[in-house]
């Protein structure tokens, strides 16, 4: 996909320059529409085919990201990224592998995030465990951040379908939103 092209050109370009590189990593949050428009307007489609290829193509970039920064530890120039994510595998798999390539959460070379009110649990484990995280906080009006959740909840509808602590969670942030 280009989008990793894109990313390793600008990660080569960052070090033939000897600058400092960071990145935000996040999962496809329009496949649908962005298919149909590509469709619509006679261009290939932008995104990956399914929901799995998605899943492979975020946790290889995440894992190349990590080699990279395994690999330029010792060399002054400073390599960070924010991996978005509500996906619990996605997650487990990064902190597994930040362990394997000891690269200590202490350093913040790695930042792991999530909306809030979703996944609150892993973040507050990831917390607990020392490892940086952050919550994305929708600002604004209830008609400016009701379509933001609502689109959040519907991208992530396949990963909390049988998780009724993430519905009940997702339920209270858009009643506080709501009721305030």
């Amino acid at each position: 996909m280009k989008s990793f092209e894109d990313l390793q050109w600008e990660f080569n370009f960052a070090e033939k320059n000897n600058l400092h590189y960071g990145a935000k990593l996040v999962r496809g949050a329009y496949m649908v529409p962005e298919e149909n428009e590509a469709k619509s307007q006679g261009n290939p489609c932008p995104v990956h085919d399914g929901i799995q290829a998605t899943h492979s193509s975020y946790n290889s970039t995440a894992n190349w990201l990590l080699q990279k920064i395994r690999d330029n530890s010792n060399q002054g120039r400073q390599i960070r990224f924010v991996l978005a994510s509500h996906n619990q595998d996605s997650i487990k798999q990064a902190v597994e592998r930040m362990r394997s390539y000891g690269i200590p959460s202490e350093d913040r070379k790695v930042i792991l995030a999530q909306v809030y009110g979703m996944c609150d649990h892993i973040t507050y484990t990831l917390g607990q465990k020392g490892y940086p995280v952050y919550k994305s906080v929708a600002v604004g009006t209830i008609s400016e951040s009701l379509p933001y959740l609502s689109r959040r909840s519907h991208e992530n509808s396949s990963l909390i379908a049988n998780s009724r602590q993430e519905r009940q969670l997702l339920n209270s942030e858009l009643k506080y939103r709501i009721m305030g």
